[in-house]
């Protein structure tokens, strides 16, 4: 059983309060230390973690991201999806590092985008719901012994500033 610190735990968005349900659900126990944890999981993430804390679990910590990085890395990255018309996205737990949306990939889904879909329909259809399948994914793994670290391939990676209509 592994403890599992979870960021936003305290004040859970739809997102966060599912992953942490899904923690549970697999055997896991949350744990409200960062220090005390042998995991942390990001579900929802609106900074940028110290390298501190990112290292401070036994085994470290996932980020989820709503896209394929390396593709669409930044704070708006649904948005930059359907701005540039792409008919499918898709999201991804990396292991992060001292960049942002860098680092080893541990899980990616590829997600459709329905045609007259908004950002927020496809994140509440698609995203949320991807996020808790594949983190189910990478805990199973991780409860078999195996930690999954993909390299980012840069040169498919694209960096995308915060969306404005402006």
């Amino acid at each position: 059983m592994l403890k599992i610190y979870v960021y936003g735990g305290e004040n859970p968005q739809p997102v966060i309060k599912l992953c942490a349900e899904t923690v549970k659900e697999l055997g896991h126990k949350l744990t409200p230390s960062l220090s005390e944890a042998d995991l942390a999981i990001a579900p929802l993430l609106t900074e940028i973690l110290d390298l501190d804390d990112i290292i401070t679990p036994r085994i470290g910590t996932l980020v989820f991201h709503p896209s394929l990085l390396p593709r669409h890395k930044g704070r708006d990255a649904i948005k930059w999806a359907f701005h540039a018309k792409e008919t499918y996205t898709g999201v991804t737990w990396f292991w992060p590092d001292e960049g942002i949306d860098t680092g080893d990939i541990c899980e990616q889904e590829v997600l459709a985008v329905e045609e007259g879909e908004t950002p927020r329909a496809f994140y509440e259809r698609a995203v949320v719901p991807a996020a808790v399948r594949t983190l189910r994914i990478a805990l199973s793994y991780i409860d078999w012994g195996f930690i999954r670290r993909v390299p980012q391939i840069w040169e498919n990676g694209t960096w995308e500033p915060r969306f404005s209509r402006h």
